[in-house]
Formats: structure tokens, sequence, C-alpha cells
């Protein structure tokens, strides 16, 4: 999906237009977590509107490449981020949305506050996840890897201020 326009990410505040579209190249790939993501966003469960919290588009022009969110990450008592439910279009795959998605995502942690960003990805995105600076996890519950971020981790909350002000 070559496109001469360049990849831009914008914070969105609920799903895209083309979200079907993208949910059924991710079931097409043998990914559900878009489907999860749709589920949890009609629910209530999960809208990405807490402190520290956001979901990301990336778009080339007015299509939809792909989506990422950042939440608290549910699996540790202590402050963490979690990057959820990245998924990049397969036929956009390679050209950079991906990158740019979870460039977004850390951006937003550390904003936000948290001290570290956790995934639980799947070994195909492993390679992805420590070329854009992830460390793989060694003894961390419910996470593939890991990425500390620029802040003290005396400080176990996030920001209020963080994304949502």
């Amino acid at each position: 999906m070559r496109s001469a326009h360049p990849i831009r990410v914008a914070l969105v505040r609920a799903l895209p237009p083309a979200f079907a579209e993208l949910a059924a190249d991710a079931l097409a790939d043998s990914q559900k977590m878009l489907d999860v993501l749709r589920e949890d966003w009609e629910s209530g469960t999960q809208r990405f509107d807490a402190p520290g919290e956001a979901l990301f588009a990336a778009y080339a022009g007015d299509a939809l490449l792909g989506l990422g969110g950042l939440t608290r990450d549910p699996y540790l008592e202590d402050a963490a981020g979690r990057v959820r439910r990245l998924y990049v279009r397969r036929a956009a795959r390679g050209h950079g949305a991906g990158r740019a998605l979870l460039a977004a995502i850390t951006e937003g942690a550390a904003e936000a506050g948290w001290p570290r960003l956790r995934v639980r990805a799947p070994a195909s995105a492993f390679l992805f996840y420590e070329r854009c600076g992830f460390l793989r996890a060694v003894g961390e519950r419910a996470a593939t890897h890991v990425r500390p971020l620029r802040r003290s981790l005396a400080d176990p909350a996030p920001s209020a201020t963080g994304l949502r002000a």
C-alpha cells in the first residue's frame, strides 16, 4: 500500500469510520484484537479515556492504516503503561505506520508519566518491537516486551494532566 501521502498519526476519541474494514483485515490475518477492541468499546469496558490512556490512528491521506492504544497495565500492581491492540493493515506494513503508531503511544506514555511501557506481542511481532527500542521481558508477568521510559520509578501514578487535559 504505497501512498503519495505521508503517514500521520492522530489521537482519536471514537472508532474511525473505516474501523470495520481494518477489523476485517485483522480477522483475515487471524488477529481478533480489533474485534475485542470493538466489543470493549461498545460495552464501555475500554474507551481509552482514563488518565494516561489514549487511542491513536495512523492515516495516509484519508486511508486508515492502523490503530493502537495506550492503557494502564492491568496486570501489574505498580504503575506502567501498556500497548493495546496495535494493528496495521497488512498492505501497509513495512512503510512506517506501525513505527509511527508506536512512537505516538510511547510519547503519550512518557507525557502521561508512566515509568515503563509493556506489551504482550505475538512472536511474529517480536522483531518489530525490538527494533523500536523494546527489550524482551524477563521475569515480567503477562508481557513479552518492556520499554523503560525516562522518569523516576519513585512516582507510581500517571499525571492527571497527561493526554486528557
